[in-house]
C-alpha cells in the first residue's frame, strides 16, 4: 500500500472527482484511477460509490483517509524529530545566575574571540536541573555550585573558585553598620531563587549553626541584577557570592563587616567524561585563586 495512493484518496474526498483530484495532486486522471484501484484491492468493502458524476466516499474511505493524514503528518515531522549532528562551532553551557555573570565574560573571551565563526549559548537554571541537562547532553558543560555529596561516574568536575560570600546593604542603610548576625535579627532579605543551593543557603546555614532563627526572605528575585537593584533602592539586605556581581553598582552598596564569616561558597565546572573537555578549566585558573580538580 503506497502512501501516494492514500493521498489520492484524500484528494478525491476533498474535491469530489478524479479530475479535480488529479489537478490538485499534479498528476494525470488515469494516475488517480490506477492508484485508487490498487488501493481498493486492499479492502473488501468499497471506498467510493458513484452518485451521478461524483465519487462519494464511504465511512471506510473517510476512516482510511483520516489515518493516512495522521501518518503523513508524522512522516513530515520525522526529519525535525531526528537528532541533528552537533554544530562544533556552538558551545552550550548551563550556568546558575551568579555563574553566568561571573564566568560569562571568560567563556566569551576563551571561546568566541579566537574564532569569529563560533558562538556561545548560555542557559540559566538551578544546579540540579543543569546537571540533569548535562547528563542528557543538552549542555557541553555546566558551571554551578556542587550539590552536597554529588558524584557521578560519567561526570568530571573541577573547582573554579571558593570564597566567603558577603552580606551587602545600600550605603547609609541603618543596618549597614551591624557587626554581628544577632544585630540583623528581624531584617528583611532578598535572594535569588528558587535554587537547590546557593547564597541563601549559606546565610541560612550561618544562622542554623548558631541556633538563630532563619532569616526572613521577603523578596525572591529572578537574578542577581534585579536583586542588586532592590538592595540599592530599599532597606533589603542580600548575600552576593562574588564581588563581580556588583559591577558598576559596587559604589552604591557596602559589605557588612561582621564578626562571623558565612560558610564558603564554591563554584564548579562539570563536563562529561570520555571526550576532550570543550571548556578548558585552565582558562579559569588564570582568573580565580583556588582552582582544583577532583
Amino acid at each position: 500500500m503506497y502512501l501516494r495512493n492514500l493521498q489520492y484518496l484524500q484528494s478525491v474526498i476533498e474535491h469530489g472527482s478524479f479530475a479535480l483530484a488529479a489537478k490538485a495532486c499534479g498528476v494525470s486522471q488515469p494516475a488517480i484511477s490506477y492508484g485508487l484501484k490498487a488501493l481498493q484491492n486492499q479492502f473488501d468493502a468499497p471506498l467510493l460509490v458513484r452518485e451521478g458524476r461524483r465519487h462519494v466516499p464511504t465511512e471506510l474511505a473517510r476512516s482510511v483517509a483520516s489515518e493516512a493524514l495522521a501518518l503523513s503528518q508524522r512522516m513530515d515531522a520525522l526529519p525535525l524529530a531526528l537528532p541533528k549532528p552537533a554544530d562544533r562551532r556552538i558551545l552550550r553551557v548551563g550556568l546558575t545566575t551568579s555563574a553566568a555573570l561571573v564566568c560569562g565574560p571568560i567563556l566569551y573571551e576563551s571561546w568566541c574571540l579566537p574564532d569569529a565563526r563560533r558562538s556561545l549559548h548560555m542557559s540559566t537554571a538551578d544546579e540540579g536541573s543543569l546537571l540533569t541537562g548535562l547528563l542528557q547532553r543538552q549542555f557541553d558543560a555546566v558551571i554551578a555550585p556542587r550539590p552536597r555529596k554529588f558524584a557521578h561516574p560519567d561526570v568530571a568536575q573541577w573547582q573554579l573558585y571558593e570564597l566567603h560570600p558577603l552580606i551587602y546593604a545600600r550605603r547609609h542603610q541603618p543596618l549597614a553598620q551591624a557587626q554581628s548576625l544577632a544585630q540583623l535579627q528581624g531584617a528583611a532579605w532578598a535572594c535569588v531563587g528558587p535554587s537547590v543551593s546557593g547564597p541563601v543557603d549559606v546565610l541560612t546555614e550561618a544562622h542554623r549553626v548558631r541556633r538563630m532563627p532563619a532569616p526572613h526572605m521577603s523578596v525572591r528575585c529572578a537574578d542577581f541584577a534585579s536583586m542588586l537593584n532592590l538592595v540599592i533602592q530599599t532597606d533589603l539586605l542580600a548575600v552576593f557570592p562574588h564581588p563581580a556581581l556588583l559591577g558598576a553598582a559596587a559604589e552604591l552598596v557596602v559589605p557588612l563587616r561582621l564578626t562571623e564569616s558565612l560558610p564558603l561558597y564554591a563554584m564548579w565546572l562539570f563536563q562529561l567524561k570520555g571526550a576532550k573537555p570543550r571548556v578548558d578549566p585552565e582558562v579559569f585558573a588564570k582568573r580565580f585563586v583556588n582552582p582544583g580538580e577532583s
